[in-house]
């Protein structure tokens, strides 16, 4: 849930939607979920299920779903025409609810407030109504994670540090259940859950299950520390709001939990459906011509919406949340629009994969678990396995805190994509703002892309070329603005923030305003022929026939932090006092008692009450420690964190760029945060059901998943 009242208005707007104006309320076909089975599909006499709706509709025929909640798996199998196509859409105004969460009864007491219930299904996760709910932990979420200082991926053990004596994790040993070790594997720096076959805690061991993720825990390795939590069992249990799940055979589980409120039992519920929500996708030929409007996706144990071998198919001002797999999912489909949605708490956000002509507009895609969007090509990963992407455009999205699991990016585009448009996109507080490999021809245009806990922007190893970056805003990268490996590269117009840009010899740079909170720190970076760093644009233009048109700028925006450090995962780390990682010791100093910091986003400011050592202690405290590194910008005294990074009026970055003009991206933040999109002062995206805003998680308190189990 949102920190306050601002943040929150984020998620209540959104782009131009059409479909309320376009959509008028006819029908082909009718579907309410209160009428008696046996309709015809009539506005009398309408289907009771989607399904049935579905399975009569002809081409090109619309299917309009009146307000309710609809149980069910659907899939949209019949082709329409260019001129008339499939359509399946909500009422205009109305709250057509496609949910694959199946509730869960028959609680009964297991003592000391723990209720337990079984299910014939499969459980991973539990619900409050929409609400996630914590599995239990142990070290608590509110204590660090434990090291590992031994992994034996043979014999599949590892040796636990710091295995107490204590009765719960005596009760583990003595009967493990279904109990997992929840594990971050520090070199590839993500996580896994991996079942526990046996504990000795005396010997601080732990046996580990089949799972060809053990191989990859190395204990220490250099600088790297593998650590754990032991995750999932009844003895855990210990506060509010926490939950475990016993595996009785492939089919049924024993559920335990212990809610804040007896009342909440009867909101239990869990994703059952293991398919696709929604899918439109025909085997072994493809479907075209198809639109989905209006409709609110959520609790599929897979993907939200799934396209895959289509042709010509819109999703279009959809509420897109709560689905563990990817939200929207597209594979081997062409002239895919997916436009005006809102896209939020699923693993991943969009995914578009082997398209040709894909447009992505629109969309405020945030607070997914993992990645935000992701575009990519061959993600078979076998030679020749599918086709790459080409032709797929990003433009006008708002995508925003993606920091949690995984290796966590707003965008991700990888395995060939050619001819790739990135447009007027904001891109805020991630891991990696964009991260690229095997991208080809590509362009970022006006795009912001700032507030990261690696380098913002990545063309990565060595096989992303032939990028133009013109008009973009990009900085406050945890280890820089840009990372260019590959060859060919083209910045013009551009504003680098607090962070220097580290140039091959391939590039071509020039007409770029440099905005840097010291003047001591380098704006350009050089590797070859030997490494270099220049805090003077007139000494790099001379060395390196680089940034001759170039300039270094002071404060330059509307409306902005000071600058950005990264709160390492530091053990001595509480919800009021964090350490912070500085380009060099004193810069320290750019955090002073009395300033006020914003963390992860939240649109909360807390004032710094003391400065000890590498480390900031502050007021109100967050929710709880933090899961992972945290991002902190400091606002200084500014009475509100509103950020708008259009250069300021009288800063010389309005006249930086070539032939005089801005440098950098002129894009209204505040207004992609209401969700106006196209800047005529009015939301465009759904609204937020209460329920859903009050399920979206708070980016200081997540509900950490059984991830990967």
């Amino acid at each position: 849930m949102f920190a306050n009242r601002a943040v929150r208005a984020w998620w209540l707007v959104g782009i131009g939607l059409l479909l309320g104006a376009a959509s008028p309320a006819r029908a082909d076909l009718w579907v309410d979920a209160s009428s008696a089975p046996g309709g015809d599909g009539s506005a009398a006499k309408p289907f009771a299920t989607i399904n049935a709706a579905l399975k009569a509709a002809k081409g090109g025929e619309t299917i309009t779903v009146r307000k309710g909640v609809y149980r069910e798996s659907v899939a949209v199998k019949v082709s329409g025409t260019a001129d008339k196509p499939t359509v399946l859409r909500a009422v205009p105004g109305e709250r057509v609810v496609l949910s694959g969460f199946a509730p869960i009864t028959g609680w009964t007491e297991h003592g000391g407030g723990v209720y337990q219930a079984e299910v014939d299904a499969p459980v991973g996760d539990l619900y409050v109504g929409l609400r996630p709910q914590q599995v239990a932990f142990w070290p608590d979420l509110d204590q660090p994670m434990r090291d590992l200082s031994e992994a034996d991926a043979k014999a599949r053990t590892v040796k636990a540090d710091g295995l107490p004596g204590e009765p719960a994790i005596k009760t583990v040993a003595a009967r493990p259940m279904s109990a997992m070790l929840f594990t971050y594997f520090a070199y590839g720096n993500y996580y896994r859950t991996l079942p526990v076959i046996k504990l000795d805690a005396p010997a601080g061991t732990i046996t580990l299950g089949e799972d060809r993720s053990v191989a990859g825990l190395k204990g220490k390795s250099g600088r790297h520390q593998d650590r754990y939590r032991l995750a999932n069992h009844p003895a855990l249990i210990r506060r509010a709001g926490q939950w475990a799940f016993e595996k009785l055979d492939a089919k049924r589980t024993r559920v335990y939990f212990r809610p804040a409120d007896k009342g909440d039992l009867k909101l239990t519920q869990y994703r059952r459906e293991s398919r696709q929500v929604l899918s439109v996708v025909t085997w072994p030929g493809g479907v075209s011509h198809i639109r989905i409007e209006g409709l609110e996706i959520c609790g599929s144990g897979k993907t939200g919406i799934h396209v895959e071998r289509a042709e010509d198919v819109s999703i279009i001002g959809c509420v897109v949340h709560n689905n563990e797999g990817t939200g929207i999912w597209t594979r081997r489909s062409n002239s895919v629009q997916v436009r005006g949605n809102l896209v939020a708490a699923n693993g991943n956000g969009i995914s578009i994969a082997s398209a040709r002509d894909a447009l992505v507009e629109g969309n405020d895609v945030g607070m997914n678990l993992i990645d935000g969007i992701t575009v990519a090509g061959n993600v078979s990963g076998k030679v020749g396995g599918e086709p790459e992407s080409e032709g797929v455009t990003l433009r006008r999205n708002y995508v925003h805190h993606h920091l949690y699991l995984g290796h966590p990016d707003n965008i991700q585009a990888y395995r060939g994509v050619k001819k790739f448009v990135l447009e007027d996109n904001v891109l805020l507080w991630a891991g990696q703002a964009l991260m690229t490999e095997e991208v080809d021809g590509a362009t970022l245009r006006n795009c912001v892309a700032v507030g990261t806990g690696a380098v913002a922007v990545i063309f990565g190893h060595s096989n992303s070329n032939d990028w133009t970056v013109a008009n973009c805003t990009v900085g406050l990268g945890g280890w820089g603005a840009f990372s260019l490996t590959g060859k060919n590269y083209r910045f013009r117009d551009n504003i680098v923030w607090n962070n220097p840009l580290g140039l091959p010899q391939t590039a071509d740079s020039d007409y770029n305003a440099f905005v840097s909170l010291h003047d001591d720190w380098p704006v350009v970076l050089v590797s070859k022929p030997k490494w270099r760093s220049f805090t003077s644009l007139e000494e790099a233009a001379k060395a390196i026939a680089q940034e001759k048109h170039s300039i270094r700028a002071a404060a330059a925006f509307r409306g902005a932090p000071s600058c950005q450090a990264v709160a390492l995962g530091d053990d001595a780390n509480t919800a009021n006092r964090l350490a912070l990682r500085v380009r060099k010791a004193e810069q320290i100093q750019d955090f002073a008692v009395g300033d006020n910091v914003e963390i992860n986003g939240d649109g909360v400011l807390r004032r710094i009450t003391a400065v000890e050592g590498g480390a900031i202690r502050f007021e109100p405290p967050l929710p709880r420690r933090p899961f992972r590194d945290a991002l902190v910008w400091n606002w200084k005294q500014a009475k509100s964190p509103v950020l708008d990074l259009r250069p300021a009026e009288g800063s010389k970055a309005t006249t930086a760029a070539e032939g005089n003009k801005p440098a950098g991206a002129m894009l209204d933040i505040p207004a992609y945060q209401r969700g106006d999109f196209n800047g005529d002062g009015k939301r465009d995206i759904p609204d937020l059901p209460a329920d859903v805003k009050a399920s979206l998680p708070d980016p200081n308190n997540i509900v950490v998943p059984l991830y990967g189990s």
